[in-house]
């Protein structure tokens, strides 16, 4: 009987001690081809042979009748605030509701989209759209839509499908267009959701025809605005003003993809991809909003193209790059496959040139049968986009079959909440802050909100109400490590349900609660 013991003892250990080194991540940066297997059923984990990574696939588009199920975009966060629901989109632009831990599909949100469609960054069960001229939340629990502001002097307000709100929900900034048989791009407007005001506009110039995006940063100093040319001079290339849209800087970067994001030192950074005539590649780089200063993080093949995602609030110091075959690139094969290609993975933001490398994505957009932009389907390509908390990845697919039917592209997921390294301080995944559910909840009028510090770090806890909107301070500065609570009185405010959030340089955290008198 010892002897049994023993050997399932050593067996279960030898078999914990696989599965540690399996799950390491692949880093290095040599080639590695993507095999040909299976397309997955709906539901169904399967491991990503090179990687070790689980892969689920979460939506079947053909079955439902869509154009195609995706994340709406690289750049924009799927996850509501606490990561319970999540919104995709089909290729026609419809917003679809999933349950954001088992997946499930709950419904078709007839009425909210267009081009910018925001979770709320504190309540979750709100969305924030634009829609023509006029900015609106739509209210998940009662179905109603309510207008925020309308700005009467444009036929259009948007970012242009790839600008964000700031992470507090406060600012946006935006391109006021006005259409008569084409669009003139007349200003771009910064507005301050919680005060309902205009606080600076930028006149944009009659004859400008080349914009790309604009975006408020994710902590609202500053405004990015890609006029997508790769000229020197004011409105070309991508410009960088203040909040107050004072010009501060401009590189004549061109249309490359990119995404704004917050790196290891807290700066606002831009970070963008760019085709380099002298390499013959394209180099990835980050760009520190404050002055430009610029860092090199990566060089790939010209030959593929990619999305970058830098909406990891809770991971600071990575982006998120998935790659995709490009118009010259109809074809490939075991020993023409090129470092990086068709591949999902993590970049450090500091320059080293660190990669974690998450998985495979199996879509092809551009093939023999579909050449072109125009005879191709958009969203095969993958636009993964990662989580709040930097531990799950979405990207869509149509796992290289019937790739001429938008259809067939569906949302994968990969999960990798569990990998060695995700919790650690080695790989920037911390737990810096941690915020406890208020006690008692529901409360009237009094409750203790608890808050803890891994490092010493300067706070902000606040309580806001449904429309995000601050209703107390309870507790600012600078603070040592350790475990904090703080007595919140709400005698002088109605029954309702509130959000207090606790803000730590880019980390934040937010909880529910509700005061009933």
């Amino acid at each position: 009987m010892k002897m049994a013991n023993s050997a399932f003892i050593l067996l279960f250990l030898v078999f914990n001690s696989c599965l540690i080194t399996y799950a390491q991540w692949v880093t290095h940066h040599n080639a590695v081809f993507q095999p040909n297997i299976p397309k997955p059923s709906v539901g169904v984990a399967i491991t990503d042979p090179k990687f070790g990574t689980t892969l689920t696939r979460l939506s079947n588009a053909r079955k439902s009748n869509y154009a195609g199920i995706v994340p709406q975009y690289s750049k924009r966060q799927a996850w509501n605030v606490d990561e319970s629901l999540m919104l995709l989109f089909t290729g026609d632009g419809r917003t679809l509701l999933y349950e954001g831990e088992t997946y499930q599909f709950i419904k078709e949100i007839n009425g909210v989209g267009g081009e910018d469609v925001f979770w709320h960054p504190t309540n979750p069960e709100i969305i924030i759209y634009a829609q023509d001229n006029a900015l609106y939340s739509y209210n998940l629990k009662t179905e109603a839509s309510t207008q925020i502001r309308s700005f009467d002097d444009y036929t259009f307000i948007n970012t242009r499908g790839e600008g964000n709100l700031s992470r507090d929900g406060r600012y946006y900034a935006f391109v006021g267009q006005v259409y008569d048989t084409e669009t003139h791009f007349r200003d771009i407007v910064v507005y301050d959701i919680v005060a309902d005001s205009i606080i600076s506009k930028l006149a944009l110039p009659p004859t400008l025809t080349d914009f790309d995006w604009v975006s408020i940063s994710p902590l609202g100093n500053y405004v990015v605005v890609d006029y997508a040319t790769e000229n020197t001079g004011r409105f070309e290339g991508v410009e960088v003003y203040d909040k107050k849209l004072n010009f501060i800087w401009q590189k004549p970067l061109g249309a490359g993809h990119s995404d704004i994001g917050i790196d290891e030192d807290g700066n606002e950074i831009l970070v963008f991809h760019f085709y380099d005539s002298e390499s013959n590649c394209y180099i990835i780089k980050k760009f520190r909003l404050s002055d430009g200063k610029e860092t090199s993080l990566l060089e790939l093949s010209w030959q593929f193209d990619l999305h970058i995602s830098c909406q990891n609030e809770a991971r600071s110091g990575w982006c998120f790059i998935s790659t995709f075959d490009d118009e010259s690139r109809l074809t490939d094969d075991s020993l023409s496959w090129l470092p990086f290609e068709d591949e999902v993975f993590a970049l450090k933001l500091d320059g080293s040139g660190e990669v974690q490398r998450i998985a495979h994505h199996h879509s092809r957009r551009f093939s023999s049968t579909t050449p072109d932009r125009d005879h191709s389907v958009y969203w095969a390509e993958p636009h993964a986009t990662i989580s709040r908390k930097g531990e799950r990845i979405l990207f869509g697919s149509n796992w290289r079959e019937k790739v001429e039917e938008d259809s067939s592209v569906d949302t994968y997921i990969v999960d990798f909440r569990s990998w060695v390294g995700v919790k650690d301080e080695d790989h920037q995944f911390l737990k810096e802050i941690c915020l406890e559910q208020n006690y008692p909840n529901p409360f009237n009028p009094k409750t203790k909100i608890s808050y803890s510090l891994a490092i010493p770090a300067k706070v902000q806890l606040t309580v806001c109400n449904m429309f995000g909107q601050q209703v107390a301070l309870l507790d600012e500065g600078l603070k040592p490590a350790g475990n904090f609570s703080v007595d919140f009185n709400a005698d002088n405010l109605p029954s309702g349900i509130y959000y207090y959030r606790l803000q730590c340089g880019n980390r934040q955290e937010t909880r529910q609660m509700i005061l009933i008198k």
